[in-house]
């Protein structure tokens, strides 16, 4: 389930449907429903970034191994289809970044082959711009844009993960490792002072039959260690760090859920980190606080 707040209103996503919660009437009405997949695995917010219509946007996140096509939604009164990759082009969509340094929306695709990739949008959809792809090194759901680029998060249980800068490096699009991590990240936050970044731990794809495949409790090679960590990176010093890690429990991962910490949406204003655990083995379904003033 992901949720966020827009114009006013509450949105969620639950059981193949987005719910709108209206604030000022404290109303829960039915926004949307999914004839494909459960829902989004994020929203994301456009407000004031040139050349697009303010608004919620949120792109497919189902289960496609044929490729067919996916739709970005907006909503600005109701939902519309905004942009539709063609059949072929990816099997979902991890999440849009909106970007008011270079003027733009990034989308971040999944999930294997010429599917993990990154585009880069601009003129309200009408001009889309593949920057990389073909590598797990591009699969992400994490991005935060900086001035010339973008930081962000691999997410994949087939290669080792990392904290990468993707930067234009003489008229080349040039993907840079600045740390390893020890799982694939799904989740992250921006504060005032830093970008957060959470692991997770999850099985491999080998499965030799669904019994077996629900009950397995063994992380997939590229997950180091079977623990979800809490990463951050100083926006001033650029130093990345760990600052909270927590083992998962002994429950398989289909039949149950992954490792993984969960992060509220928007940009809060002091450098204070509300941290959800989920499949943990000491903080399961629990919020800890995490100052990052010292």
């Amino acid at each position: 389930m992901t949720a966020t707040e827009y114009d006013g209103a509450y949105y969620f996503a639950f059981e193949r449907r987005i719910y709108r919660f209206d604030i000022t009437h404290n109303k829960v009405t039915c926004d949307f429903k999914f004839s494909n997949g459960r829902g989004p695995l994020s929203f994301t917010v456009v407000n004031n970034v040139e050349g697009f219509h303010n608004g919620l946007y949120f792109g497919e996140y189902i289960s496609n191994p044929e490729k067919d096509p996916v739709k970005v939604y907006h909503r600005s009164h109701a939902w519309s289809v905004i942009y539709k990759f063609p059949q072929g082009e990816l099997n979902h969509i991890h999440g849009l970044v909106p970007d008011n340094f270079s003027k733009c929306l990034w989308i971040l695709g999944g999930d294997f082959d010429e599917s993990a990739a990154i585009y880069r949008v601009r003129d309200n959809f009408e001009n889309i711009e593949t920057i990389v792809s073909g590598s797990q090194k591009y699969r992400s759901c994490v991005a935060f844009p900086i001035e010339g680029g973008l930081l962000y998060a691999t997410d994949t249980q087939q290669e080792p993960n990392s904290i990468r800068l993707l930067k234009l490096k003489n008229g080349i699009w040039d993907s840079e490792e600045l740390e390893s991590i020890n799982g694939s990240c799904i989740y992250g936050q921006e504060l005032p002072g830093y970008y957060v970044f959470s692991t997770s731990t999850e099985p491999s794809e080998k499965v030799v039959n669904k019994v077996a495949s629900l009950l397995d409790n063994k992380p997939a090679p590229a997950i180091r260690f079977n623990r979800s960590d809490i990463i951050i990176m100083d926006k001033a010093t650029n130093e990345i760090s760990r600052v909270y890690s927590d083992e998962k429990d002994i429950y398989p991962y289909r039949l149950f859920q992954f490792g993984t910490v969960m992060f509220p949406k928007g940009v809060p204003e002091h450098n204070e980190v509300a941290a959800y655990f989920v499949g943990s083995k000491k903080h399961d379904l629990t919020t800890l606080f995490f100052s990052l003033r010292n």
